[in-house]
């Protein structure tokens, strides 16, 4: 809990006090600011990667076969041995390059990223105790908890956002199944959010891939800046102290909410 809480005071400080780095004009309102990108979890190509079979039967992990692992599918069962978990050989790290070096972000409609955005590290990789990977996002190793935190900082331009209008929030994850696990969301100026998420075993479904989407005020995410313009700002920690296998594809504010993939599991 020490190590917990002492991350994200680090976390916080870097967030509050690094300033902005400039992009390249753009011709188009604000859309998205992305921590992760929409890519499946990192696997490609989907076909031959099948479910786990517990809950749910045999069949593909890309129940509808467009190629990418979506909300309502499955992370796959890598050694085919009926389920997804720690102890099998289902540990991956498809993270790219500028994941690894926690650059894998980006935003639709900024006028500017603040060096302080981060947490693309965390992305396409099983957090698992056994996995074996060299450049792992905790100083701590793969050992329990790993607790994926993720800092937007960004500013968009006065006439490129309506104030007043919904922000969403929209997080992709696979497979948890072992409580407790909140979402706790902190802002430069607001009182923090805590967003519950759903069980995977309520309805069965091991591997399962969900989305977490809530509505965020303007005002929690965005405070004016010095020079007019709209400064966004959140700190995000997905707090699952027990539970030994998880994973995330991406983590956005956006102005669409997520929609889960239509299939025979969806509800």
């Amino acid at each position: 809990m020490a190590k917990f809480i002492g991350l994200i005071g680090l976390i916080l400080a870097v967030f509050l006090a690094v300033g902005g780095m400039p992009l390249p004009a753009v011709a188009e309102p604000f859309q998205w600011m992305r921590i992760g990108d929409i890519d499946g979890f990192g696997f490609s190509p989907t076909r031959g990667l099948v479910r786990p079979v517990l809950g749910v039967g045999p069949g593909p992990a890309d129940t509808n076969d467009n190629g990418r692992l979506e909300p309502e599918e499955f992370l796959p069962d890598l050694n085919a041995d009926g389920g997804v978990w720690f102890r099998g050989d289902d540990n991956f790290d498809n993270r790219s390059d500028a994941e690894r070096a926690n650059k894998g972000h980006a935003c639709r409609g900024c006028l500017a990223i603040g060096a302080a955005t981060g947490g693309s590290r965390w992305t396409d990789l099983a957090l698992s105790p056994t996995a074996t990977a060299s450049d792992w996002p905790d100083l701590n190793g793969p050992a329990m908890p790993n607790s994926a935190a993720f800092v937007f900082d960004f500013t968009v331009a006065r006439g490129d956002i309506t104030p007043g209008g919904t922000i969403f929030f929209n997080l992709v994850f696979g497979d948890y199944d072992i409580d407790p696990a909140v979402v706790r969301v902190r802002f430069a100026k607001s009182a923090p959010r805590i967003l519950r998420i759903p069980n995977q075993q309520i309805r069965g479904l091991d591997g399962l891939i969900q989305v977490r989407t809530a509505s965020l005020r303007f005002e929690e995410v965005f405070s004016e800046d010095e020079n007019g313009d709209w400064h966004g700002r959140a700190l995000v920690i997905f707090d699952a102290p027990a539970d030994p296998f998880t994973a995330f594809d991406y983590v956005e504010l956006s102005l669409a909410a997520e929609v889960a993939a239509t299939g025979p599991y969806a509800r």
